[in-house]
């Protein structure tokens, strides 16, 4: 389009007022890519074992049989059950064995399952004084902890069903050789951060004493989550979002109907909440909440233009006053700017007024 305008025409500004005509397209802004997600958000280590727990489900498989899944963000120690039936009945059976054995923790992190948002569910906790954290929906990666346990569990599952031996057995070797292996995050095994000892396996040991500098573990931790986040983060091209109250955006479609299916809904919508990098967007009384990844801002082709180097509106630089409409940069310029005037090449054009 500039090139085309070029040929043509010439206005002050006329690269950037073609830049937001074509951002304001709507039919481009429904299939193009969605943002670039934020940077990770790394969980402060706990202060203790067993205080914050994190739960998923995975399944069901093919014998019809779930595993529930419960990984302690302190120590990195996770307990697994698996059960044919994951109502929430079930789910807090298992709970109290487990909590019979470690204690009743502080508060437990979960997705959106049906098991963990119902009444019984929150009954439960509410009478243990157990705080209740849900993740953002469709964003599993809020519960990474859990997640990255998971995928450790599958893949046991997937060599076993292989090697046509019981997945059972093999997941309890599993859980005996990653309790007893230092994590490679903490520096220390997760049974030892647990129950601060040792525990005995097939390999000889020597006599060592028990491992009792919670410093060391917890300056470890805070290293190689600084690493993988500065990863991530090069990797996915990580970026905060400019998303705010108020703004109207297209929301990601979560599985696209056919190849010809756009990749955010026609209709927008409006942010009513943003927390970190979770927003809740509106649209006639129905309300989503999601990553701010599944969101992006909608240039309606009727926007007031907004003078980006000059931080005014239209509306500013006619009256002087500020209105509602937020100032995207400062009044003031500390670059030098060149007087804008027509090139001569374009003497011979005939000047139009519009």
């Amino acid at each position: 389009m500039k090139r085309r305008l070029r040929e043509k025409v010439w206005w002050p500004g006329i690269d950037k007022d073609s830049e937001r005509f074509c951002k304001s397209c709507y039919g481009c802004q429904l299939v193009s890519k969605p943002a670039s997600p934020e940077p990770i958000s790394s969980t402060e280590l706990p202060a203790g074992p067993w205080q914050h727990l994190a739960v998923d489900l995975i399944g069901p498989l093919p014998s019809g049989d779930s595993i529930f899944v419960v990984v302690d963000y302190y120590s990195r120690y996770f307990e697994v059950d698996v059960m044919k039936s994951t109502v929430s009945e079930k789910i807090i059976a298992s709970l109290e064995r487990m909590f019979t054995t470690h204690g009743l923790p502080l508060s437990i992190t979960s997705d959106n399952g049906p098991q963990f948002v119902s009444g019984e569910f929150k009954s439960y906790l509410d009478e243990q004084s157990i705080h209740h954290r849900k993740v953002t929906p469709i964003w599993p990666q809020a519960n990474g902890e859990v997640e990255r346990q998971n995928r450790s569990l599958l893949k046991r599952q997937k060599i076993a069903q292989a090697e046509g031996k019981d997945w059972k057995k093999e997941i309890n070797t599993y859980l005996l050789m990653y309790r007893s292996t230092a994590h490679s995050t903490t520096g220390v095994s997760p049974a030892e951060l647990l129950f601060k000892r040792k525990i005995r396996t097939k390999l000889p040991e020597f006599d060592l004493p028990c491992f009792d500098d919670l410093q060391f573990a917890r300056d470890h931790d805070a290293e190689f989550k600084q690493k993988g986040k500065d990863y991530a983060g090069l990797r996915r091209s990580a970026g905060h979002s400019d998303v705010k109250p108020g703004d109207t955006v297209l929301l990601k479609q979560n599985v696209p109907r056919d190849k010809l299916s756009t990749t955010f809904h026609k209709e927008p919508f409006v942010v009513v909440e943003k927390h970190g990098n979770s927003v809740v967007v509106d649209n006639t009384g129905v309300q989503y909440k999601r990553n701010v990844t599944h969101v992006k801002k909608f240039n309606s082709d009727n926007n007031d233009a907004i003078d980006c180097d000059k931080g005014e509106t239209p509306e500013t630089q006619s009256s002087g006053e500020i209105t509602s409409r937020e100032v995207t940069k400062p009044s003031f310029n500390l670059r030098p700017r060149n007087d804008l005037k027509k090139p001569g090449r374009y003497d011979d054009f005939v000047q139009c007024v519009f």
